[in-house]
C-alpha cells in the first residue's frame, strides 16, 4: 500500500518481522528494487538485513543516533569483522 503513491521516501519498521525465508527473501528483492527510486528508511533488529540492504547504517541507542556510516565504516570503526559485534561495541560504548 506504502508504494502506491511513489513517495519520495518510504518508511519500513521491521517490515521482515514474522516472515517466513521465503517471504522475507522477496521483500528484500523489492526493496533492493526500490534503491533507485526512492529513499528507505528502514529499520531493523537483524544485522544481516541491514548489511544486506543498506547503503548507510544507523546506530541508535536509547532512541538517539549515535553512529552512522557505510557498514565496512562502521565495522572499522568498532575494530570488527561482524556488523553484530560493530553494533554491541558502539552501543557498549567500547568501540576503538
Amino acid at each position: 500500500m506504502a508504494l502506491i503513491s511513489e513517495p519520495e521516501i518510504l518508511f519500513l519498521d521491521e517490515p521482515t518481522l514474522g516472515l517466513d525465508v521465503l517471504a522475507r527473501s522477496g521483500l528484500w528483492d523489492i526493496i533492493r528494487s526500490l534503491k533507485d527510486r526512492m529513499t528507505v528508511i528502514l529499520t531493523t533488529h537483524y544485522m544481516e538485513e541491514a548489511e544486506a540492504l543498506s547503503d548507510r547504517t544507523g546506530v541508535m541507542k536509547d532512541g538517539k543516533l549515535i553512529a552512522l556510516g557505510t557498514v565496512p565504516e562502521l565495522k572499522h570503526a568498532a575494530g570488527t569483522d561482524s556488523l553484530e559485534d560493530a553494533f554491541v561495541a558502539l552501543v557498549k560504548g567500547v568501540a576503538r
